[in-house]
């Protein structure tokens, strides 16, 4: 007897049972598996402990009633969450990895041996490099943003803001400046 329960283990629906229950069978695969229910005391127990379950459940929530949560809970539990994922890491795992990348520059450095202060000069030469491009970049910017305000002052002494018309036209000429200078900017970092 055990044995034959054992072979319908294997071929019993059983994952079909929690799809019977919350009513997502076809007609046909819910007759099928009622078929089977009638014959086959595995899948009706199992049955009968998912609906004892379920039953349990909604009893246990029935009796707490709504719970009502804050206006804006999930806003908040979501930032709290982002907030919070530094937290997930171990407290010297930065100082691991730094010391780790210590190790392997000195291990480098040793395989290198008399070739060490060639990559050195590279790497500075590199460096030097990619810092003068930095600083030129920043000073762009801040060129760019003195000439702007440089000639908002000198716009702002002479035009009296008391028509709307010179209002406007500042503007335009403000938002006109602004989308030239972005066309200029891809065009740079295009090439």
């Amino acid at each position: 007897m055990e044995r034959s329960e054992s072979k319908n283990k294997s071929i019993c629906p059983s994952p079909e049972l929690s799809a019977y229950l919350d009513g997502e069978l076809s007609p046909d695969d819910e007759m099928k598996l009622e078929l089977h229910l009638s014959g086959c005391r595995l899948c009706t127990n199992d049955l009968n402990l998912q609906k004892n379950f379920l039953n349990a459940l909604d009893y246990s929530l029935e009796g707490e009633g709504e719970i009502d949560l804050p206006k804006h809970f999930t806003k908040s539990v979501i930032a709290n969450a982002e907030s919070r994922v530094s937290g997930l890491r171990r407290p010297h795992e930065r100082r691991n990895a730094a010391l780790i990348c210590v190790a392997l520059i000195a291990f480098s450095l040793v395989g290198l041996g008399s070739n060490a202060g060639k990559g050195f000069v590279a790497t500075a030469s590199i460096a030097e490099k990619v810092f003068a491009l930095v600083a030129a970049a920043g000073h762009l910017v801040y060129d760019v943003a003195l000439g702007f305000a440089i000639i908002f002052r000198s716009l702002t002494s002479t035009f009296l803001f008391d028509s709307g018309a010179t209002v406007l036209v500042f503007l335009a000429l403000a938002v006109l400046s602004l989308y030239l200078f972005s066309r200029l900017v891809v065009r740079l970092h295009r090439t």
